[in-house]
């Protein structure tokens, strides 16, 4: 059995235990007992994954996978004046 096993949560969000999925829809690894737990929580919306690892074995195509980026807090608004000196 596998240590580790894709969790897909259907909104963004962190777990009791830390694990952070970044978007609506995010599958990240966790460990198998802990993704046991998450999958019986009634309306939790988490729904366990086939891993990578798992269709490989059988000969399954390679799953896409998506990158997620993180956006970058709006920049600080300087002190004083917003016009250019000339």
């Amino acid at each position: 059995m596998p240590d580790m096993v894709n969790v897909r949560k259907s909104h963004a969000g962190t777990d009791s235990a830390g694990h952070t999925w970044l978007a609506d829809g995010a599958a990240i690894a966790v460990p198998v007992e802990h993704a046991l737990v998450l999958a019986r929580i009634p309306d939790g919306g988490f729904t366990l994954e086939a891993s990578p690892v798992a269709e490989a074995a059988v000969g399954a195509a390679e799953p896409e996978t998506t990158e997620l980026s993180v956006p970058k807090p709006p920049a600080k608004a300087s002190r004083g004046s917003t016009s250019p000196t000339t």
